[in-house]
């Protein structure tokens, strides 16, 4: 059996979780405080992968408004274009926070598979 190579290294350090899709919470963009319609697709313990439909710069800071007015700051550290999706993008975040853990944010409210 023939070993697939890939054609990116994988920058990833912890395991992701696959999301429900829905995000529990508001989330915006920091600078402006403007909402952003986003879709989690998978979630580590520092990291969220999500799809939105318009361009953000990498290094753009967002956040996350969650139960009990905690907000959660991440930065944008990667984008691309996604996959045959036209006018989609894919988001790689990393949270700023280093004692948040992003798993139990979705665990707890009900968005993580």
């Amino acid at each position: 059996m023939t070993r697939l190579q890939l054609a990116f290294k994988e920058r990833r350090n912890k395991e992701r979780k696959t999301l429900t899709g829905l995000m529990p919470g508001r989330f915006f963009l920091v600078q402006t405080d403007r909402t952003l319609s986003a879709r989690p697709i998978d979630v580590s313990q520092h990291g969220l992968g999500i799809i939105m439909g318009e361009k953000v710069e990498e290094g753009a800071e967002v956040a996350l408004s969650v139960e009990k007015r905690q907000v959660i700051k991440m930065r944008i550290v990667w984008s691309k274009e996604d996959f045959g999706k036209r006018d989609l993008y894919r988001y790689g975040l990393e949270c700023l926070d280093p004692k948040i853990n992003l798993e139990e944010v979705f665990l707890v409210t009900g968005c993580l598979k």
